[in-house]
């Protein structure tokens, strides 16, 4: 398995998002957030993207350069037009926006429409959380993506819908991101490159049957991938799938079916953001949630575990790893990645 630098990795991406169209400082963004992403491990949102995000800006899903707009506005509210750029490019622009309207009532919130895939969620809260806010954060995806069966149901009807949110800490914030599926997507793509077996109880095959062949899922016919908590508690995930359902896109007046949509990835993100300020004051904040996290991670370690590791812990930890040692790109996705580079004229 061939091994890069943050760095070789981050060039690679700018280079082939700039031979799509994208301007010089978005090529570059989306290729950070998507690096970021695979030094903290979630190979699944990393740069395994990148051909994918060739294709789509190729094939015009994704418009590269296009201006991000607000098309409606309060005090404390915003509907963000993405222009169908990159979903991380409207993403940064959101969580700009959010945390200067928390700043006046104390809470604010914004959605977005035209908003494609917007890659790691977990680092929408997170930015927020470095800014001193507390944020929530969650996204949908269209109709093409419902991959995802309702409890008790055989027929995809939702998508992965993850959430996420994020809180200061000393360091690096604790950062909670989570599919509201057993599995995500990205993440079987990476089992299937790695020629590895999705785990037991995540999957059905286009017959309702269970399987862990990653092309029991791709198909043809595609299967579906079960909600989080399945078999017995699976209306758990189903209850906060419809949850992100609702905030990602119906509450931005975004139908099902809206006219023109047939993209596999346009995304409905939403944005919370808290001001600690308008409440008990920031720095009373930051020491409740110091005192917080130390006594919930003050219980004793079970058998056969480190003990307890607070949300995003591990994924910080990996990171610095990965920045000293290099990121592992699966041999198929280097390939694919190659692959996208002579499409969009690029010698890798």
């Amino acid at each position: 398995m061939p091994v890069f630098s943050d760095g070789e990795l981050r060039d690679v991406g700018t280079r082939l998002l700039r031979a799509c169209g994208a301007p010089e400082a978005e090529a570059a963004l989306v290729a950070s957030e998507l690096v970021d992403a695979s030094l903290m491990g979630l190979d699944s949102h990393g740069v395994a993207r990148y051909p994918g995000y060739v294709d789509m800006a190729l094939d015009g899903t994704v418009k590269p350069g296009a201006p991000v707009t607000v098309v409606r506005e309060t005090q404390g509210t915003a509907v963000v037009d993405c222009g169908g750029n990159f979903g991380m490019v409207g993403g940064r622009k959101m969580v700009e926006l959010v945390a200067a309207k928390a700043r006046g009532p104390g809470i604010a919130c914004v959605v977005s429409v035209h908003c494609n895939h917007v890659g790691r969620l977990g680092g929408y809260p997170q930015r927020l959380a470095e800014q001193g806010l507390f944020g929530f954060a969650t996204v949908n995806s269209a109709r093409p993506g419902h991959w995802v069966t309702p409890w008790g149901g055989r027929e995809g009807r939702l998508a992965t819908n993850p959430l996420a949110w994020a809180a200061p800490a000393e360091g690096h914030p604790v950062v909670m991101d989570m599919s509201t599926s057993m599995i995500s997507e990205g993440k079987i793509r990476i089992l299937m490159h790695e020629g590895k077996p999705v785990p037991e109880g995540s999957l059905l095959d286009a017959a309702g049957a269970p399987t862990t062949e990653p092309m029991g899922f791709y198909g043809p016919p595609r299967g579906t991938i079960l909600p989080f908590g399945s078999p017995r508690l699976g209306y758990k995930g189903f209850g906060l799938s419809l949850l992100v359902e609702i905030l990602g896109s119906t509450l931005a007046g975004v139908p099902l079916d809206e006219p023109g949509q047939t993209a596999a990835y346009v995304n409905g993100l939403f944005l919370l953001a808290i001001d600690p300020d308008a409440f008990g004051g920031r720095e009373r904040f930051r020491g409740l949630l110091a005192e917080l996290f130390a006594y919930v991670s003050s219980s004793p370690p079970a058998p056969g575990t480190d003990g307890v590791v607070l949300p995003g812990a591990l994924d910080f930890s990996t990171a610095e790893k990965r920045r000293r040692d290099g990121i592992p790109v699966a041999e198929e996705t280097w390939r694919l990645i190659v692959e996208a580079g002579r499409k969009a004229g690029v010698s890798l």
